[in-house]
């Protein structure tokens, strides 16, 4: 079984490796991260160098198995999770979700909400000020 990320370097993107990291090491899943970092125009952006860190220190220091996303390039945000998920038979997505009086809302919200409307599996979304639950 394989858990998504849709990862971003936001309060909300670190929200969501947080539960994604002990969702995982509670069912034992595989995790695929997904580059979920956009500019306003919903195009992708690249993940600097600490982003890439944060993803990989979390995942490894929690002995959880996971790679990277290698899917098409250029789409939206919402498409490119999407397209993993149904690529790679995942059973969750869990993608970080801003509230509703930051700048960026209508971009977040859009995705966030083609992504619970279409996803062919279940989605978690997580706000940045709710804390992770504890793995043993």
């Amino acid at each position: 079984m394989t858990i998504c990320l849709a990862y971003a370097p936001t309060e909300p993107g670190r929200a969501a490796l947080r539960h994604c990291v002990a969702e995982a090491r509670a069912t034992g899943c595989d995790v695929l991260v997904v580059n979920a970092a956009r500019d306003w125009h919903d195009t992708p952006a690249e993940l600097d160098d600490d982003a890439v860190r944060e993803v990989e220190e979390q995942l490894d220091g929690a002995g959880v198995t996971w790679r990277w996303h290698e899917g098409p390039h250029g789409l939206s945000g919402a498409d490119e999770i999407l397209t993993a998920v149904e690529e790679v038979d995942v059973t969750l997505v869990v993608i970080g979700v801003t509230d509703r009086r930051h700048v960026q809302k209508r971009i977040v919200s859009d995705t966030t909400k083609q992504v619970l409307l279409d996803a062919s599996c279940a989605v978690l979304a997580v706000r940045a000020d709710h804390e992770a639950p504890a793995f043993a």
